[in-house]
């Protein structure tokens, strides 16, 4: 039976033929008494844990280890991968099912993950490079195949973003469906894709993939970014991807290629820094009926992590927030004791010297002591809760070494909290 690539899916006339292709595959008060709606995060170990493979499993290949003269070995075998959505309003549809491939090109009615065909690797959708291995005539077969997975890794998850911003790209207004639907899946589908290509998720993501060859894992990613109340509303994701190198010929020799100097889908550092900083001067501030109202910090410090690409291009991490806020008021509640922590590592995209974190990466944890008119909450005891920014939150990495965050947007219902900084000197860490 041939398989071929599924394309991205489009609106049809059906209303459940609709709601389907809708998907691709698919403050500070009351940030802690509200209900938490956390936004994209990756599942496990505070959302960003490193799935380690070690790297000694790469001695010999490149970028994990020093090659003077690398032959490029072509990858042989396939992938395979689903998204699994949860949507507000979509009733006995979900869980929807979509698939980067179906069998003969076509997707049945409501289709489940038994649908989805594996893609060969010489077929790597979006225009993203065949899987591919650099190492040095003394590398181990067993290393090459390993950076062969690792790059299929690589190659899988590069795709599954692909995939799901053609799909948010490609949908467009439903007959008899208000417009406001198509639009919120549309932000939570960009809002994914935007948190999968931060270079801390795609690495986790690859990683993760790289660690059980053969086998299909789950990558859960949580709600999306729009209300929980909006109708289209993603309630909650779960990318599943795997790589199968082919048993008998996992990889030969790229004649086409011969010498290299990379891989073609791992990142190649060339130079990373660790540096830190204590922030001089910054506020929350809180805007919704009837609170308008900022608290300010009175202390903070964090840390970040910068690698320098070959292609020059900066992968900025936000390692460490930790910050002490003013007790405040915002209409009846008080607030005493308030600490905003981040809750794991938070990718950005460095342009210039602007830093650009997509919704769903900044996760904080928020605790304080509440009251109401005076009444302790919870016998006294701290409130705790995590948050993730509902926006595009936007910071400055200042070429004279400096960092601050300018506007990072946390939404629950109808209030926002916005959290700011002053610039604050960076200090290298040793």
């Amino acid at each position: 039976m041939a398989r071929t690539l599924a394309r991205p899916l489009h609106c049809g006339a059906g209303m459940h033929t609709n709601v389907h292709h809708v998907l691709f595959a698919a403050s500070l008060s009351l940030l802690l008494v509200a209900c938490a709606d956390s936004g994209p995060t990756l599942e496990g170990d505070g959302g960003l844990a490193e799935a380690e493979t070690g790297k000694e499993l790469y001695d010999g290949c490149l970028p994990y280890d020093e090659v003077e003269l690398g032959a490029s070995f072509t990858c042989q075998g396939e992938g395979e991968g689903w998204l699994v959505t949860d949507v507000y309003g979509a009733g006995k549809l979900n869980p929807m099912t979509n698939c980067l491939a179906y069998a003969d090109g076509v997707a049945p009615d409501n289709p489940t993950p038994e649908d989805c065909a594996p893609v060969p690797l010489e077929l790597v959708p979006f225009d993203l490079p065949r899987p591919r291995g650099c190492c040095g005539e003394d590398a181990a077969e067993d290393n090459i195949g390993g950076v062969c997975v690792l790059d299929c890794g690589y190659a899988a998850c590069k795709t599954a973003i692909a995939a799901i911003r053609a799909t948010a790209d490609a949908l467009e207004p439903i007959k008899g469906v208000p417009k406001n639907v198509v639009d919120t899946s549309k932000a939570d589908l960009y809002a994914y894709a935007d948190f999968l290509d931060a270079p801390a998720s795609l690495q986790h993501c690859a990683q993760k993939v790289a660690l059980v060859p053969g086998e299909v894992v789950s990558i859960g990613l949580g709600s999306g970014v729009t209300s929980p109340a909006a109708f289209g509303h993603i309630k909650d994701a779960t990318i599943f991807l795997g790589c199968n190198l082919d048993p008998d010929e996992p990889f030969v020799i790229d004649s086409e290629f011969g010498v290299c100097t990379e891989p073609t889908n791992i990142p190649d550092a060339m130079q990373e820094q660790q540096s830190g900083g204590s922030v001089n001067g910054g506020a929350v501030s809180v805007f919704g009926p009837g609170v308008d109202t900022s608290a300010t910090i009175e202390h903070a410090t964090f840390e970040i992590h910068e690698v320098l690409n070959r292609d020059l291009s900066i992968d900025f991490t936000l390692t460490s927030f930790d910050a002490t806020v003013t007790d405040t008021r915002a209409g009846s509640f008080d607030l005493r004791d308030v600490q905003v922590s981040l809750a794991g590592p938070a990718s950005g995209t460095l342009e210039g010297d602007a830093v650009i974190f997509a919704p769903g990466t900044l996760r904080f944890t928020v605790s304080s002591i509440v009251s109401v008119d005076g009444e302790p909450l919870f016998a006294g005891l701290p409130t705790r809760a995590e948050y993730s920014n509902s926006a595009p939150a936007t910071a400055t990495r200042s070429l004279d070494g400096s960092f601050a965050f300018l506007n990072a947007p946390f939404e629950v219902g109808e209030y926002i909290a916005v959290l700011n900084t002053e610039p604050s000197a960076l200090v290298p860490i040793q």
